[in-house]
């Protein structure tokens, strides 16, 4: 059954190729789209545009575990590959909305300060259209 009502974070899961990312405690999905100048003389000094590429990409910040199925090794070694993933953001209930589609991993960081959980924080890059779906 379908989710009802405002969701809660904490059931939103980030997948790279079917496993989660270990201990996430944040991602942010993002759409945007470039545009291209379309201003003319005749735009009354105006700035006019028209749209271009679309593009898509996944945020995220997790904390270290070095024992974990997707950790820091295991994310930075798709970086050192050049390797293209497949990456699903979704809930576990069906009837919710998924989505997913190809990316690369273009950066990851480790932060580790005194006396304080070691963090790591990463960005996809989507390549090509992010689909949308229903679990079912």
């Amino acid at each position: 059954m379908a989710s009802t009502g405002k969701l809660n974070g904490t059931t939103m899961l980030l997948y790279v190729d079917t496993v989660a990312v270990s201990s996430t405690t944040s991602h942010s999905l993002s759409f945007e789209m470039a545009t291209r100048d379309a201003t003319t003389k005749s735009s009354s000094g105006n700035e006019e545009v028209l749209p271009g590429l679309r593009s898509w990409g996944i945020d995220f910040d997790s904390m270290v575990a070095f024992d974990d199925a997707k950790g820091y090794e295991e994310l930075r070694a798709l970086i050192n590959g050049r390797t293209e993933v497949t990456l699903l953001f979704t809930t576990t209930d069906s009837g919710d909305p998924r989505w997913s589609g190809k990316a690369y991993l273009t950066s990851i960081s480790m932060d580790a300060a005194v006396e304080d959980t070691v963090t790591m924080s990463g960005s996809f890059k989507g390549t090509g259209e992010l689909t949308a779906g229903v679990i079912t």
